[in-house]
């Protein structure tokens, strides 16, 4: 009598019991087989022997690459092996029929739930990788022929022409594409401003690839240009910037005391930038001035003129300058 695992079993037996046949055995196969033997009509305790079965399964892969595979410089790419097998297989990764574990390059990091991934790749990346399982029972690999991709720069954002003010802040856009990623200068007329290797004081190369310039004077006015390089190619495109003076009052009005009569109350404001619209607004005491109708007050390009004044007319009066170069404001106080 054949028993597995404390079971009798029926099917392979020869006759007379004497051979335990199993054909293509597989993992529920396994298990520890007992041989009995008894003789007929007797109080003979049976003798039996033991032995156990052990199964073994080559390697065989349960997801693998494709014969060929497309990666773009910087990216990441990721290469399926996976394999079952009893006992389990042991997964092992070449690259050009170097193992992995030589090369020790940290962009190559082997994860047990998918494969291979290679980051930010490189041109040398290119090549056959190949995946072998191993283990007691043989061996099995498959392989991928991986090729890195290069695009010539091009502009995703190029900068445009822009205005600022003396003592501000201007930013100057540049976004590129590329493989490998294109290195971006920025120039003023032949003068490097800003780059991976150069920087001078108040120009930032932004990690965006923008140009930001802080603070900003009037002899920046001029013409800019971005460079965008990799092995593929260089472009470059260029974009103006216009800096006001910024807008102020440096001769304010004056504190007066004038006689009851016919004495004006004068403030001139000095020049501005021609380029800039500028709006003045007058108040007495918060209180809005306008012009009126006779004239005897009488408002021009900033200017308050007051003739006939009397006891009316005291008071804090200010002037607010408005414009895109910036705004100032100046008060002065009037007594009759």
């Amino acid at each position: 009598m054949w028993r597995r695992n404390g079971v009798e079993v029926a099917s392979g037996v020869g006759s007379f019991g004497r051979r335990l046949t199993i054909i293509n055995p597989t993992s529920a196969d396994v298990g520890m087989y007992v041989c009995e033997a008894s003789l007929l009509d007797s109080n003979v305790k049976p003798a039996e022997a033991r032995a156990f079965l052990f199964i073994t399964e080559a390697p065989y892969f349960t997801a693998e690459p494709r014969r060929k595979m497309m990666g773009e410089v910087e990216k990441s790419v990721d290469i399926q092996c996976q394999a079952r097998g009893v006992p389990i297989p042991k997964l092992e990764w070449y690259k050009d029929a170097v193992p992995l574990s030589k090369l020790n390059n940290p962009r190559y990091k082997v994860i047990s739930s998918m494969g291979l991934q290679v980051r930010r790749l490189q041109p040398g990346d290119a090549g056959i990788f190949q995946c072998f399982a191993r283990n007691s029972a043989g061996e099995a690999q498959v392989h991928t022929y991986l090729d890195i991709t290069s695009m010539a720069p091009a502009f995703t954002a190029a900068p445009v022409d822009i205005t600022a003010t003396d003592g501000a802040v201007a930013s100057f856009t540049c976004q590129v594409s590329g493989a490998p990623k294109p290195a971006i200068i920025w120039k003023k007329d032949t003068q490097v401003l800003a780059s991976g290797s150069v920087q001078i004081p108040r120009f930032t190369l932004l990690e965006s690839g923008g140009l930001q310039i802080q603070p900003v004077v009037l002899q920046d006015t001029g013409m800019y240009t971005c460079y965008a390089a990799n092995s593929e190619g260089v472009i470059n495109t260029n974009a103006s910037l216009t800096v006001w003076s910024r807008t102020s009052i440096s001769r304010p009005p004056m504190d007066r005391r004038v006689i009851k009569g016919p004495r004006p109350f004068w403030s001139a404001v000095p020049p501005h930038d021609p380029r800039v619209v500028v709006r003045y607004v007058w108040k007495k005491d918060e209180e809005l001035v306008s012009q009126t109708r006779g004239g005897r007050i009488s408002l021009q390009e900033g200017s308050l003129h007051i003739s006939q004044t009397w006891s009316g007319d005291i008071g804090d009066y200010t002037c607010d300058v408005i414009s895109q170069a910036g705004n100032d404001s100046r008060a002065a106080r009037l007594e009759v």
